[in-house]
């Protein structure tokens, strides 16, 4: 049933233009418009909107630096070894998320240029078998997308709780004296922080806030198209096999031109990949390096405050957001380095070898690209897959005993 819907849903999407002006009127990319909006980076959003909304975030974000780097400097001139390590986290996580953010205004005509080849593909679609794929491998990005929303969200929500919870004992259990309270980060501001406690902590919450919201949605729309990616992989793969299987195939001059179609399609589902690449191998660069030295600095924090349960908690929360971070960013890349190479199998799947000469050429050609899977990189060094992402955990976990040690 749920396809038959989808199926009669596309049937229309077809024939109403004005309802399908961007990709975001599809369902699974409904959730991102507002997402987009906030950040500026909404394709129908007007100049002055997106530039207003990009410099109040960069601005929110270029304001942390400051208490951080002093943080880092009062630390360093006064030997203190643990206060240096608080502020470095957050240079390397807002540094990150900054990067995602002007990697995306950078290449934003990039990314317009993807949203227009998602929308074609949705539109184009008009099988129940093509559409099923699609919407089956659309909704497994989605799920991705929204648990790694939620999950990150939630941990950000108790990381900004638990500096408020001796506010809150005051009120419930209130004793003789005051309740000493914690920043959510303890950085420098040049200010009596019992005095300034709140603005201190709201300038922390918005930036926090900021800093999760560019994270959560670059991240999603990445896993986002990805996939799409994936199912045009798969869509070519099972067009190969019932092509190849149909009977009578031989005498109908008419399969030349769907094998030619199939071509096609691949070839689209390869530009889409050189388009994401070229978009965010830089990017993840920097984000791979900058994430590995704020969870190993993190680690180093989280060991150091065990004898602190509050403290321990709230950094146990950053560093397991920073480590889900780098999971889903490497993730994708391993998804469609599956799927791509998939299709060489679909085609050895299929009865190639009962197929026209001028077939087998054109399977041929698909054959000897896909057996080279699409991989994505960080600066064309770092590939982009399960396996990395398990070396760098070890290397993040090698250098943690190395700056314990120095603790020590």
């Amino acid at each position: 049933m749920p396809t038959i819907c989808v199926y009669i849903y596309y049937l229309v999407f077809q024939k109403n233009e004005r309802r399908t002006s961007t990709v975001f009127d599809i369902s699974y990319y409904k959730v991102f418009k507002k997402y987009l909006l906030f950040l500026g980076q909404f394709p129908k959003q007007s100049r002055w909107s997106s530039k207003f909304n990009v410099t109040v975030m960069t601005g929110s974000l270029l304001t942390f630096y400051f208490p951080a780097f002093a943080q880092i400097f009062t630390s360093l001139y006064e030997k203190d070894l643990g206060g240096m390590l608080e502020g470095m986290p957050v240079v390397a996580s807002v540094s990150a998320v900054l990067i995602k953010l002007l990697n995306h205004e950078i290449y934003k005509e990039n990314f317009e240029k993807m949203f227009d080849v998602i929308k074609k593909d949705w539109k184009l679609l008009n099988d129940k078998s093509q559409i099923h794929i699609l919407e089956e491998i659309t909704k497994q990005g989605n799920k991705i997308g929204e648990i790694y929303r939620t999950f990150v969200l939630s941990c950000m929500s108790g990381f900004i709780v638990i500096p408020l919870y001796p506010a809150f004992l005051d009120i419930i259990i209130p004793l003789n004296e005051t309740r000493q309270r914690h920043q959510m980060f303890r950085l420098t501001y040049f200010l009596d922080e019992n005095r300034y406690f709140y603005p201190i902590y709201f300038h922390s919450l918005w930036c926090s806030f900021v800093t999760v919201m560019i994270a959560v949605t670059i991240d999603s729309l990445y896993i986002q198209i990805v996939h799409h990616d994936c199912a045009i992989f798969a869509i070519c793969g099972q067009n190969i096999i019932t092509a190849t299987g149909s009977t009578g195939v031989r005498i109908n001059e008419t399969y030349t031109e769907q094998f030619r179609q199939c071509l096609t399609m691949h070839k689209n589902a390869l530009q889409l990949f050189e388009m994401l690449d070229d978009s965010s191998r830089r990017s993840f660069f920097f984000q791979i390096l900058l994430t590995m030295v704020g969870m190993t600095i993190t680690a180093v924090q989280a060991v150091i405050n065990l004898h602190r349960p509050e403290e321990a908690l709230r950094i146990g929360l950053f560093l397991v957001g920073q480590q889900f971070h780098l999971l889903i960013i490497t993730l994708p890349g391993q998804v469609i380095t599956d799927h791509s190479f998939e299709l060489t199998n679909d085609i050895y799947r299929s009865m190639w070898y009962d197929m026209p000469i001028n077939v087998q050429r054109i399977l041929h050609m698909m054959q000897m690209r896909s057996s080279k899977p699409c991989k994505l990189t960080a600066g064309g060094i770092y590939e982009m897959n399960i396996e990395n992402f398990g070396i760098t955990f070890k290397t993040c976990v090698s250098y943690f005993m190395v700056l314990l040690s120095l603790k020590d």
